[in-house]
């Protein structure tokens, strides 16, 4: 025998709801500010009045919906109501919002401050109504929540709403918390008024924090217009719905550093290219990295907008611009990068620890080209509509860790690489000036690094992370050594390796750093990865690379032999006159280890800038990638020629050979300067140009670089 059994809730639920779900006081009051938005209000007052004798919380909107006795009854009686999920999920009659809460539990916020609540409401057309809860005396009351009974009272004479007006006004008494502090409360006002966004002047709600007896705790908190002005970058991006990306930069040093002059940068209609090409998942399936974003990948994400004001924190640059410690206070207290739909808040994005980009994680990689959450005061706007795949947590801290979510990150963070790459040589100059304009001298080779890496494996073991970091430390300090020992001893020296031996010391100071700070373990590993790979990148000149004669074409046909299935998998056309003998082969005297990991990287360039035209032209484009030699063009001697029919280069020539110069989102820009300091060492050189200057066939009028090699004697 068989039979079917309801489910029961305990009276008690309640409070779980109310006193445990929502994170803590500040969140609370948010979530009834949030409700009078959702009510069309245009002003919220809150007071804050912990004081007197009977301390209290008011929250009341001015011009809201308020509610009628059906809304009373037929929705805020109800727990987890439906009317602002799915096909109830309409726009306001007034302002044509879309509600912020959709879970039906945000009244219940109110068990978290106090154990008394009254609310006065009025509708238009409708009497006053009032209700009064004791939340303990309820709940003690009944076993389960149906049982549970409150007084809803009309009134024949409004008490709040005299003059015909309409909204609600929620009052809550006997507070769990009477001992605010005064960071407590300038928390709380920051977070009302980051409520709306200070880059929207649309979006027609606003809210005031009165705090009776406690004024003085709020005197001196900046708004976000008395900071914005002072920041050195500005840095502005839309992305529409059918993908394309509109930028503008502009740099403004201080006034009083008269050596730097201001810049700006603005493009429109633009395609964004998209951080990590390699394979990502999706819906649970792995599917194909698309390099640039396209309509499709934003679906359930929609149009964003990104406003970022962006500070130095060097003392010289702040006084500079004025007002230092007030600065300072204010970037410890605001900075971060919010997020809005439709003008308002989601929380907790942009709080104090919230990192929700990796900000910080990609500062402590490239400390000088990053920036970290403390350097920022920015927002990212979302349309609330067409973000619909962005669902937020029923806590009310931040989204859900979905695919959409997944995918807003990967696009702010590709757009933010466009700053990076925009902001590079601007930031060295007031880095470099804010050190009373000399140039910072190049690091000794001896450096600390001995010390340096003496200190970090006495971290890790008093951490006791042998086990996860030891063989990765012991492995970066053996290639440290040996890379520094063969520039040294040979005649690499004069490839002036020094910036990288200098990063590669930066990180090991960084990351001990980290290890005493207690920082998670994943972001440990994820910084000596860093390091790791820097030195990989130059792995030939770890070995002994004795220079010996051979053919060019034994060294293209190796490096085509471990390209090939690259040129497959991209579907790249890959033409090599060399081998075919429709250009010369020629013998030089080189280290064919060093000319190999060079030449690769060339072709590693060609093949991603290939792809990036491929996914911008569509079909009708076909990449290709050609290797040549010219044996007479160059009078120093002959010359091997990657050139593709790709975009070309972005960068002047002399910026592109720099150490980290690079317009690839996530590179490491050591690849050109890598094979540039190699063809320095053997007496050649490298030049970068096009197909046009070097009159090849129309197809390759792309990026072309040229190594340069010294004529054999004889």
């Amino acid at each position: 025998m068989s039979e079917y059994v309801a489910f029961k809730a305990k009276a008690h639920l309640l409070k779980l709801l109310g006193d445990e779900l929502i994170g803590d006081d500040r969140l609370a009051i948010f979530e009834l500010v949030k409700n009078s938005y959702d009510a069309d209000a245009t002003h919220v007052n809150v007071v804050l009045d912990v004081t007197s004798e009977n301390p209290s919380i008011v929250v009341r909107d001015f011009s809201g919906d308020g509610m009628s006795k059906a809304t009373i009854y037929e929705k805020w009686m109800e727990i987890g109501t439906d009317s602002k999920r799915a096909a109830n999920r309409e726009r306001s009659v007034k302002f044509n919002r879309l509600p912020l809460g959709e879970k039906g539990v945000g009244r219940l916020a109110v068990h978290k401050l106090g154990r008394k609540l009254t609310v006065n409401t009025r509708a238009e057309e409708s009497p006053e109504f009032q209700i009064n809860i004791d939340w303990p005396t309820l709940i003690n009351s009944a076993e389960y929540i149906e049982d549970t009974k409150i007084k809803v009272e009309e009134l024949r004479e409004p008490k709040v709403f005299t003059e015909g007006q309409t909204g609600t006004r929620i009052e809550i008494r006997d507070l769990n918390n009477e001992s605010w502090t005064r960071g407590d409360i300038r928390r709380l006002k920051r977070l009302l008024t980051s409520i709306v966004s200070p880059f929207d002047e649309m979006s027609g709600f606003g809210v005031d924090l009165f705090v009776p007896g406690r004024e003085k705790d709020l005197k001196d908190v900046l708004e976000a217009e008395d900071v914005l002005e002072r920041a050195i970058w500005k840095y502005e991006f839309t992305i529409k719905e059918d993908g394309s990306f509109d930028y503008s930069y502009v740099f403004s040093p201080p006034s009083l550093f008269k050596g730097l002059k201001s810049r700006d940068d603005k493009k429109e209609n633009t395609l964004l290219e998209l951080i990590s090409p390699s394979m990502r998942s999706f819906g649970g399936k792995e599917e194909k990295q698309e390099l640039l974003l396209s309509r499709d990948f934003l679906r359930g994400v929609g149009p964003i907008s990104g406003f970022f004001y962006i500070y130095s924190r060097d003392r010289k640059v702040l006084n500079a611009v004025g007002a230092y410690q007030d600065i300072i206070n204010y970037l410890n207290e605001q900075t971060g990068v919010r997020v809005y739909r439709d003008g308002i808040r989601v929380f907790n994005y942009g709080e104090p620890n919230d990192d929700w980009l990796d900000l910080n994680a990609g500062r402590i990689n490239a400390p000088g080209r990053k920036i970290g959450t403390n350097m920022v005061l920015a927002n990212i706007s979302l349309d609330l509509e067409k973000s619909y795949g962005l669902r937020e947590k029923t806590n009310r801290e931040g989204f859900d860790d979905n695919d959409a979510f997944k995918k807003l990150k990967l696009i702010v963070k590709s757009a933010l690489e466009k700053f990076y790459q925009l902001h590079s040589n601007d930031r060295e100059d007031i880095t470099e000036y804010a050190k009373d304009g000399k140039k910072r001298s190049g690091p000794n080779l001896n450096s600390r690094f001995n010390e340096n890496i003496d200190a970090l494996k006495i971290s890790i073991a008093r951490h006791r992370l042998e086990k996860e970091m030891g063989g990765k430390v012991k492995q970066i300090e053996s290639d440290f050594k040996q890379m520094r020992e063969v520039t040294l001893s040979t005649g690499l020296a004069g490839m002036n390796l020094a910036v990288i031996f200098h990063e590669v010391e930066r990180g090991v100071e960084d990351l001990n750093y980290a290890i005493k700070n207690n920082n998670p373990q994943p972001l440990l590993l994820e910084r000596s990865d860093h390091l790791s790979k820097l030195l990989e990148g130059f792995a030939p000149l770890l070995k002994k690379n004795e220079q010996k004669k051979f053919s060019i074409k034994a060294l293209v046909n190796r490096v085509l032999d471990l390209s090939e299935h690259r040129f497959i998998h991209h579907n790249i056309t890959a033409s090599c006159p060399v081998l075919t003998g429709e250009s010369p082969n020629f013998e030089i005297y080189a280290p064919f280890g060093l000319l190999q990991a060079a030449l690769s990287n060339l072709i590693d360039n060609s093949i991603h800038w290939t792809r990036i035209k491929s996914e911008t032209v569509g079909e009708d484009y076909k990449p290709a990638i050609r290797i040549l030699s010219l044996e007479k063009w160059f009078k120093e001697g002959p010359a091997l020629v990657v050139v593709d029919n790709g975009p070309g280069f972005d960068l002047a020539p002399d910026e592109a050979i720099q150490p980290f110069k690079t317009t690839r989102p996530s590179g490491m820009g050591v690849g050109l300067y890598y094979a540039d300091k190699v063809m320095e060492s053997i007496g050649g050189r490298l030049l970068i140009t096009c197909g046009e200057d070097l009159d090849l066939p129309e197809p390759f009028m792309g990026g072309a670089v040229v190594l340069i090699f010294k004529r054999l004697e004889g």
